[in-house]
């Protein structure tokens, strides 16, 4: 259960929150049982079956096996186990051979790998965790004891009862003194989770600045060179050298403790691996990334909705998608899924008319029925909402509001209420609406029940991913493509479904912070498609909040603009209005470089909004960095979190070139920074070679075309353009006072532009593909222009290539 402070006002999480775990007191006799001995009684090609002896004498089934290269599944249950049991992760489909061989001595068996070696001490029994290198990287805590009392200090490998009903089970393991842990989902509380306690539950979080979350995910990295991820959707909870500054916990009120150890030589192998059980992120469509632009929570109508597009295209904003949020539905109806026919008489036409600009559709939608819409009760009559215990249609306040009308909640687990809500996102489908905003579905209270007889205690994690899965689907089934949707909620595996935003800040600069946090977090977790509302959700922003809040939103994943009242930049002022459209094109002149990122991430699920600490994992300097990130792999980010314009950055070890000006920057070091409100602290690393094209006013699928490779060389740079006609590597590196550029891959022709930099050598010869090309005083850069290379005054070196276009 989260943390409620003293003496603050109650705020009333009772429909959501779980079943709270007992905290023993001085009278109280008990305590947990754990694991002493245990002794083998199978052996398997790849990992062992053991019987566990606890303190008291009750057998269990311990089961340890190398799953992976890297990834080792510990499994502590019943000696019958529970067959209900609701597990996510699945055997990776990794094509990698490897072998486990097992190692006996006396009183311990090892199992060994390349990747990773797993010694089992059978009495007092411990499990500890090796790297290759023969490092001990995890171990578990043993029975540690105060020495005045003679109780335990931790809770070890085993579980607990009260009242004589097993109600949870837990394991401890060492946290060494500079061990440092990240992830657990979208948390928004510090990056570094160490001296936490975090609640894998959702709830509707009201903002961004507890440890109530939108988005918990039961993994995490740690700087020790693992990760641990827990299989199970109840509320767990986690103990981050909190309660025992020398330990590290995990409590699972489930029928059995399920968890993955994952060991990698870094963290983003971690993070790989990990989705390797769970999910890869799908690929969303080029459009995806542009600029969404919202209706906001407000009052909507038709003529508004081609006002808001007419005005983004002759202000000269590059856009993709208009959202239209709550108020395309009646608001005594949301979420029946059908138009206001007052304010949308002629939803068909509208769409037909925004599409004829330029725009995809999204639309809003919750899994909530208003109790006076005419959906809630044919959903009633149906039995397609979930219940009580005693049989009757759950009906509850869901909204975080009292002045909100009750809702039922559609039941995911029943297979005719899914092809009834599929069937109405479908007329809407094949309209020509082309993405969901899926809010919402954290609310599923304990007490409820499912049509598969699944309890809201079980339900309640899980909701989303089932809620989340049929939109997708639905989508995919209607469009041909990726089932793309905007989603409020996710767990484990989540990042299938592409695209998550960070709920409802408020529009603060401390809001805007505690985001970022989130992001970083989830980051960690695989989750690579991740946005947030531009301005902030409640409240009304700052012309400058405003302009900060886009800056790092347009160099976020995904980008929308959304809140309760106005996000229109022109709303703004004009400084506002100059300043959004400037960040917007240099967004979509990125497209390249961020489609390429986008890609490498469904293949990986390294996520674009990279914590410091992913990108530098042997720099302590970067481990509790949560203000500052990197984009891509390329481009550094330090968004500005006050209207003072200064704060500090961070330089890691190399070289930067500041983006604006060009200035070389050698790190290690860290800076303070002052710049005015149009400039966003953005640094490139040296030797980068960065895509860019013409910004367009919205993208297609098609190939980009004419790519323009920007170089910050000092010596030798590269950079695998992933596109959708296949990949394009290109090479450049400075020999003396030559240029050299190979390219080989799809694409033939092809821009680069050398940026001049302080210690870069000057360039009087330049030669593609080992050819030299000739200088020109004028370049040509039309169908059938010839190759060659310029110099400008200021030194830029322009050079066109042509090719004869090799597949990579």
């Amino acid at each position: 259960m989260a943390y409620k402070p003293p003496l603050l006002p109650y705020v009333d999480f009772r429909s959501s929150e779980p079943p709270a775990l007992p905290i023993r007191q001085a009278d109280d006799p008990g305590g947990p049982e754990y694991v002493t001995k245990a002794e083998i009684v199978a052996e398997g090609e790849r990992g062992l079956v053991l019987r566990g002896t606890t303190q008291t004498g009750e057998n269990m089934r311990i089961a340890v096996n190398v799953m992976a290269p890297g990834i080792v599944r510990v499994l502590l249950e019943e000696e019958n186990p529970d067959p209900q049991r609701i597990t996510l992760a699945h055997p990776p489909s990794g094509d990698e051979p490897f072998a486990v061989s097992l190692e006996r001595s006396e009183g311990r068996v090892t199992l060994v790998s390349d990747l990773v070696r797993v010694r089992i001490d059978l009495e007092p029994f411990q499990i500890t965790f090796y790297g290759p290198d023969g490092r001990a990287l995890l171990e578990q805590s043993s029975a540690d004891r105060y020495a005045a009392t003679g109780r335990l200090a931790v809770l070890p490998f085993g579980f607990s009862r009260v009242a004589g009903q097993r109600i949870a089970f837990h394991d401890t393991f060492n946290a060494e003194p500079d061990e440092h842990f990240y992830g657990f989902g979208e948390k928004f509380t510090g990056f570094d989770k160490r001296g936490q306690r975090v609640e894998m539950w959702h709830y509707n979080a009201l903002g961004v600045h507890t440890e109530r979350a939108y988005k918990n995910v039961p993994f995490f990295v740690s700087t020790r060179g693992y990760g641990i991820f827990v299989d199970s959707v109840t509320a767990i909870n986690f103990d981050l050298a909190v309660s025992n500054h020398a330990t590290f916990s995990l409590i699972v009120p489930d029928t059995a403790l399920d968890y993955y150890v994952i060991v990698g030589p870094d963290p983003k192998s971690i993070i790989a691996r990990y989705a390797s059980l769970v999910a890869f992120p799908i690929l969303p469509p080029k459009w995806a990334f542009g600029l969404w632009v919202s209706s906001g929570f407000q009052r909507d109508t038709a003529d508004a909705v081609l006002e808001r597009a007419r005005q983004l295209r002759e202000q000269g904003i590059p856009c993709d998608v208009l959202h239209l949020d709550s108020y395309w539905q009646r608001d005594d109806s949301w979420s029946g899924l059908d138009w206001d026919e007052e304010l949308f008489p002629d939803p068909e036409s509208l769409i037909r008319q925004v599409k004829a600009l330029g725009f995809k559709v999204s639309l809003w939608m919750n899994p909530y029925l208003m109790i006076g819409s005419k959906r809630f009760a044919e959903a009633r009559q149906k039995g397609y909402l979930l219940k009580t215990p005693q049989g009757e249609t759950f009906v509850g306040r869901l909204w975080g509001s009292e002045s909100r009308v009750p809702v039922g909640i559609i039941d995911m687990t029943n297979p005719e209420a899914v092809a009834w809500l599929k069937g109405l996102l479908r007329r809407l489908l094949r309209i020509g609406v082309d993405v969901f905003k899926t809010d919402f579905g954290e609310g599923i209270p304990v007490g409820v029940v499912a049509h598969n007889g699944m309890t809201g205690e079980r339900l309640h994690n899980l909701y989303p991913l089932l809620y989340n899965d049929l939109v997708s689907e639905v989508t995919a089934e209607e469009t041909g493509r990726a089932g793309l949707v905007w989603a409020r909620s996710s767990y484990a595996g989540g990042q299938r479904h592409a695209a998550q935003w960070a709920g409802d800040p408020k529009a603060t600069y401390q809001a805007m912070a505690s985001t970022l946090r989130g992001g970083l977090s989830i980051g960690m977790c695989g989750h690579a498609f991740w946005s947030h509302d531009i301005g902030g959700f409640f409240g009304q922003p700052t012309p400058d909040l405003y302009v900060r809040w886009a800056q790092f939103g347009l160099f976020s994943p995904l980008s929308r603009a959304h809140g309760v009242t106005t996000r229109l930049p022109w709303d703004y002022g004009e400084e506002v209005l100059r300043i959004f459209r400037d960040y917007t094109r240099i967004r979509y002149r990125l497209l390249p470089y961020i489609y390429t990122y986008a890609c490498i991430a469904a293949e990986t699920s390294l996520p674009l909004l990279r914590a410091m600490v992913l990108e530098f994992p042997d720099d302590p300097n970067t481990y509790t960095m949560d203000l500052q990130y990197i984009f891509g792999a390329e481009l550094m980010v330090a968004p500005v979190y006050n209207s003072d314009g200064r704060r500090p950055v961070y330089f890691p070890a190399g070289r930067w070139v500041d983006f604006w000006t060009h200035e070389v920057i050698e790190g290690p070091q860290t800076r303070w920074v002052e710049v005015p409100l149009d400039v966003l602290p953005l640094y490139v690393r040296g030797n980068a070679l960065i895509p860019t094209i013409e910004p367009p006013d919205y993208p297609t699928d098609a190939p980009f075309d004419l790519v323009t490779f920007d170089g910050y060389l000092f010596d030798h740079g590269s950079f695998a353009l992933h596109d959708t006609d296949g990949i394009t590597r290109v090479s450049a590196w400075l020999e003396d006072s030559r240029l050299n550029i190979q390219l080989d891959g799809v694409k033939q022709r092809l821009r680069f532009r050398l940026i001049p930099l302080r210690g870069a050598p000057s360039v009087d010869t330049v030669h593609v593909n080992g050819l030299a090309l000739s200088r020109v005083d004028m370049l040509e850069i039309g169908p059938g222009a010839a190759a060659g290379w310029k110099g400008n005054e200021d030194g830029t070196i322009w050079v066109m290539i042509e090719s004869e276009g090799r597949e990579p």
